[in-house]
């Protein structure tokens, strides 16, 4: 290996070892709990540890040379007997084949979770590191776009979201493009495909919104090198998307079966719901320290998108410092001349007339307005109308303009900027809203959700705030290059990588958040932690564990939330068939057997056909999670409709269900 590589290679083990430290100080105190804590709270997390070993245990049998065990994979044991109950939420593949050596060791979920967890900012801080480097040559702004990917404000504000903050691989995925491009060399576009696959086998968000800046980028590539004609190029460049493509069909058809038996896409009105109001991106998570209780604009679900001032004060140096490059280029020059003949008045009316108006149009966005006797600027859409048009006139007058701008956009810190505003407005979803008011019915992102297949079954397009950090950080990269040509020295850059990580500081994260605000009534606490392993699991799940392959167990309480996922948890643990359930999805019949059950107290008829239908062999209750002595009438219940004892662990009883003839 030449010393160059070798010294790339060592420096990017140092870079690595940074983030990883870093990322052990900045979720602390996880590291001392790995095995048994969760981050964040017992939600969603316990989900995601149950999708994890579920998808482990498949993976392992299929290893170890029973592959029929992937015929299974994707009717997972909950919401007993519905099918491909996996394809609910997010499947995370590719994090269980990363894990997959830790599970097989020691079985235990919390544990194969934690170290996903970590890995998802050591290896996003790695992948910004080496395609910053590649982009900048330049080692300092690379490792401070690391810190600005890997830390980035967004992704403390999404630590229960395991699949969100699973974005690792897009920087390796335009790593290996450019690389391509860079050298056409084959080798390249496999690393790219690869790291497209992973990144699409880690989140669907991530492989429906990520996919058309891949494409972007992509037609970027080849129209700035100017290769539309070259013929190897293209068609190694198609065979890749095509291998993607392909490898990705798996993974897509379970989802679309779930359609076909009845899954509706997602609302408008949900998918509003979700969508990034434009305050978000002025609004962070309540738990960093210094902008917590600073920047709470307008707090919404899925609505903390603040950036971080050092990140966004980079990557807008970044681009005014590319912008003036572009300008002072030699065809600018000859073109300034040129301006200067012909339209020089005119070419500066026109800017200015641009300015304005994108101005205007920037503070009608963020709900600001105009309403004099004489003057009235209150519409959006209009503004925007005028600003493409002044736009579109100046590049017409002036071949100045044109000029800069085609030397500006043949540059990475135009695609990036292009990149990053694209993904700021799909953000905001189908329609635009300024501290909940709607500023404009007609977002760029309702024309993907009626145009473009798999955006109709997403209902967060707020998560486009991870594809805004990935191109405001290559921007840092590029605005630290910038600062230390002004400062002369790296003690700005270092600065500036200080200023980032105190920003994103949220130590200590929460841990094993339990939330006992419960919907239904009379329900004790559950206790703040979850047993990891089977061995250190309630006694009742052991038992369970021994029942026969073909019992369905359903437990009581039934349908509440924080019930309902831990029964999912510890499912993993026994792998018997569950009716209870918990996920990003429900069958309608899951609802309707909820319904019934809570009303047994005062409808226990009605509740006992129900039951009697659900297709549970076997029932559990957990007579200590009812208050008031709630949990002994449940139990005559139970018993009363000719159910048989099988067991009892202190507050747990289990009872095998008469047969229904």
């Amino acid at each position: 290996m030449p010393s160059d590589a070798r010294r790339g290679v060592s420096d990017a083990i140092v870079a690595a070892a940074a983030y990883l430290a870093l990322t052990i100080a900045l979720t602390w105190p996880l590291a001392r709990g790995l095995a048994r804590d969760v981050p964040s709270d017992l939600g969603d997390p316990l989900l995601n540890c149950w999708i994890l070993a579920w998808d482990a245990d498949h993976l392992l049998q299929a290893v170890s040379g029973n592959v029929g065990a992937l015929g299974d994979y994707w009717q997972a044991n909950i919401y007993y007997p519905h099918a491909y109950t996996l394809a609910y939420s997010e499947h995370l593949t590719a994090q269980a084949v990363q894990v997959l050596p830790v599970y097989a060791l020691t079985k235990n979920p919390l544990l194969g979770y934690n170290l996903i967890f970590i890995s998802t900012f050591v290896l996003s801080g790695l992948g910004m590191y080496l395609l910053a480097r590649e982009l900048t040559s330049n080692r300092t702004a690379a490792f401070v776009a690391g810190l600005a990917y890997a830390f980035a404000p967004y992704r403390f504000g999404s630590l229960p979201h395991l699949q969100v903050l699973s974005s690792a691989w897009m920087p390796f995925v335009l790593l290996g493009l450019r690389r391509f491009f860079e050298t056409r060399k084959a080798s390249h576009l496999v690393v790219a495909a690869a790291a497209w696959t992973a990144q699409n086998l880690s989140c669907s968000y991530y492989m429906i919104f990520f996919s058309p800046v891949v494409v972007l980028y992509i037609v970027w590539e080849i129209a700035s090198r100017r290769a539309w004609r070259d013929g190897r190029t293209l068609a190694l460049v198609a065979a890749t998307i095509a291998v993607v493509l392909i490898a990705a069909v798996p993974f897509v058809l379970p989802y679309l079966r779930l359609r076909q038996l009845g899954f509706m896409p997602r609302s408008l009105s949900e998918t509003d719901r979700f969508g990034a109001d434009v305050y978000a991106y002025l609004t962070s998570d309540a738990n960093l320290h210094v902008w917590g209780s600073v920047m709470r604009a307008w707090p919404k679900a899925e609505g903390w998108l603040f950036p971080g001032i050092t990140i966004v004060v980079l990557a807008a140096i970044a681009i005014v410092a590319s912008w003036r490059n572009a300008q002072r280029g030699d065809a600018v020059l000859k073109a300034r001349a040129a301006t200067e003949i012909v339209a020089r008045g005119l070419s500066r009316a026109l800017t200015a007339a641009l300015i304005v108006s994108g101005v205007l149009t920037v503070a009608v966005l963020f709900g600001w307005s105009v309403r004099q006797p004489f003057v009235k600027i209150t519409n959006f859409e209009r503004l925007l109308s005028f600003t493409v048009a002044f736009a579109a006139l100046l590049l017409a007058a002036s071949p100045r303009a044109r000029t800069t701008v085609r030397a500006w956009m043949s540059h990475p810190v135009g695609i990036l900027t292009l990149i990053t505003v694209f993904a700021a407005a799909m953000s905001f979803g189908p329609h635009i809203h300024s501290r909940g008011k709607l500023i404009e019915d007609a977002n760029v992102y309702l024309l993907f959700y009626n145009y473009v297949p798999g955006f109709d079954g997403l209902r967060v397009p707020a998560r486009f705030g991870m594809i805004v950090a990935l191109g405001l950080a290559v921007l840092t990269g590029y605005g630290v290059v910038a600062i230390q040509h002004l400062a002369r020295g790296n003690a700005a850059a270092v600065a500036a990588a200080a200023l980032i990580v105190v920003e994103s500081m949220a130590v200590p994260v929460p841990l094993n958040g339990n939330d006992t605000n419960y919907k239904q009534p009379n329900l004790a606490p559950l206790p703040p932690e979850v047993g990891a392993t089977i061995d250190a699991a309630p006694f009742v799940y052991r038992f369970i564990a021994q029942l026969p392959a073909s019992s369905a167990v359903l437990e009581l309480p039934f349908g509440e939330v924080a019930f309902e996922v831990r029964y999912v948890f510890y499912s993993a643990l026994h792998r018997r068939p569950l009716v209870n359930g918990y996920s990003g999805g429900a069958p309608a019949e899951y609802g309707l057997l909820s319904e019934a059950l809570k009303e047994l107290f005062h409808d226990p008829d009605r509740a006992w056909a129900a039951l009697a239908s659900s297709g549970a062999t076997h029932v559990v209750v957990h007579e200590a999670s009812y208050l008031g002595g709630d949990g002994a009438v449940v139990t005559s219940w139970i018993r009363r409709h000719g159910a048989r004892d099988l067991a009892s662990f202190g507050g747990d009883r289990v009872f095998e269900l008469p047969r229904v003839r």
